[in-house]
Order: structure tokens, then C-alpha cells, then sequence
């Protein structure tokens, strides 16, 4: 899937955190607003007030009968990897084989932490019903060493994601110069597409400039911030847009 040539300037997420349905009409009149700085909409179920199945569809779905702009992304976070989430694993995995068997996203977000073998499913169903798969992982104490990280990346990419995605916590400025070279060296290395982040204030500069090191994506937010240091998506195309000068 890796595309070259669009390095410096990665697709930009916008992370959408609604409540309920009554969250929907002003979300989406906010992305129409910033319909130039969005690329994909990340739909994420777990800070909806009832995560229910059924209530989990029937927002989603509302959404996307509002809006056919851009992409959508389909993300539940767990609590242990920074979201609200409380699924257990099969509750969790039925969630995720609902969502990519009936194509309800374009673009499906799968926990590194997920049992293997249900993860595994979940890629190749995606493949059958064409739904591109991000496997994710974020570590919210620290910055674990390169090679550590590039073993990561190296993992998501034996799996068979799309796109492999690591964010971690910096500690000081040479975690993130850890970061961008443990992507970069995955985005030479591996033969799937790679992003990048630190988060929190200190790991802003990642979220800008992490399309030089390979990073296919970055996240901002509209409404309200998903994630440590998160920007919105405005602010970051108008950064992006330096780059281009």
C-alpha cells in the first residue's frame, strides 16, 4: 500500500468525539467549515455516552447520512491504550468484525493488543471487503527505544495492516528524535504504510513534521482534543502549508 512522493504532507485525520447523535449536526457543520483541512474522519465509538452495539451503528450511521465528504475511520480505544473503551476482548472483536464485514468504515482501526488470532481475522476479512486496516499501539509512559519501536512497526507489518500506527509519550526532545527515526527507518524498511506520533505538548513538532520521516497520516481534532497535544485540524494545514512555500 506504501505511496511515495506525498511525504511532507500526510493525510490529515480529524478525530471527531461525539457524546450522542445531538453532537452530530454541529460536528459536521464544523468539518464542512474545515473541509480543506480534513482528509478522513475518525469515528470515535468509545466516547459515545451508550457504546451499546446498537447505539455504536445507529450514531455512526446518522453521521455518515450527514456526511459523505471525506473517509471515514471507525476507531474504539480501550482504557488501556488511552481511550474510554471497557470491552472485553470478544465484545470488542465482534465489534470490529461488524463493522469491517459489513463495510460501515473505510478505514478500520485494530489494537496491536487484540488476541492474535482474532486479529488476524479482522485483516482478512478487511482484504475481502476491501476495508483498510490500521493497526495501532500507544504507550502513554514512555518512549521505548528504536529498535523497539521498529520492532513494533515490524510486527504490525508481519500482520498484514495497511498502515501501521505508534504513538508514544516523550520524556525529553531526544525521544523524539527516537520516534522519527524508528519511523523512519519502518517507512524504508517495511513494506507498509507508517505513522508516527509523540504525544502530549512536547510531541507537537511530531504532529507536523512527521510527513519528512514517512508518517502517512497525522491526527488533529474538530469539536473537542481526542489525545495529548492534539491540534486542530485548521492549525495543522496552515503549518503543513509552510512546508509548501
Amino acid at each position: 500500500m506504501k505511496q511515495k512522493g506525498k511525504e511532507m504532507f500526510p493525510d490529515i485525520v480529524a478525530t471527531v468525539s461525539l457524546k450522542d447523535k445531538n453532537d452530530i449536526e454541529k460536528t459536521v457543520e464544523e468539518l464542512n467549515m474545515n473541509d480543506k483541512s480534513v482528509d478522513i474522519v475518525e469515528f470515535r465509538a468509545d466516547t459515545l455516552s451508550d457504546t451499546s452495539l446498537e447505539n455504536i451503528n445507529e450514531v455512526l450511521g446518522a453521521l455518515k447520512s450527514k456526511y459523505t465528504a471525506s473517509p471515514i475511520l471507525f476507531t474504539y480505544r480501550s482504557k488501556g491504550q488511552g481511550g474510554l473503551g471497557d470491552f472485553d476482548h470478544e465484545t470488542y472483536y465482534k465489534l470490529m468484525q461488524d463493522i469491517i464485514c459489513n463495510q460501515k468504515a473505510d478505514y478500520v482501526d485494530v489494537q496491536l493488543d487484540t488476541y492474535e488470532d482474532n486479529l488476524m481475522n479482522c485483516i482478512t476479512r478487511a482484504k475481502n471487503n476491501n476495508v483498510k486496516i490500521i493497526i495501532s499501539h500507544h504507550d502513554f509512559k514512555a518512549t521505548p527505544d528504536v529498535e523497539e519501536m521498529f520492532v513494533t512497526y515490524e510486527k504490525m507489518a508481519e500482520l498484514g495492516a495497511d498502515i501501521g500506527k505508534l504513538a508514544v509519550m516523550p520524556n525529553n526532545e531526544k525521544d523524539l528524535l527516537s520516534l522519527l527515526n524508528a519511523m523512519n527507518r519502518a517507512y524504508h524498511q517495511l513494506d507498509i504504510d507508517v505513522v508516527g506520533i509523540s504525544m502530549g505538548e512536547l510531541g507537537i513538532m511530531t504532529r507536523i513534521t512527521g510527513g519528512l520521516f514517512g508518517s502517512r497520516l497525522t491526527y488533529g481534532f474538530v469539536g473537542s482534543e481526542a489525545a495529548p497535544g492534539q491540534l486542530h485540524v485548521k492549525n495543522i494545514k496552515e503549518q503543513l502549508a509552510l512546508y509548501n512555500q
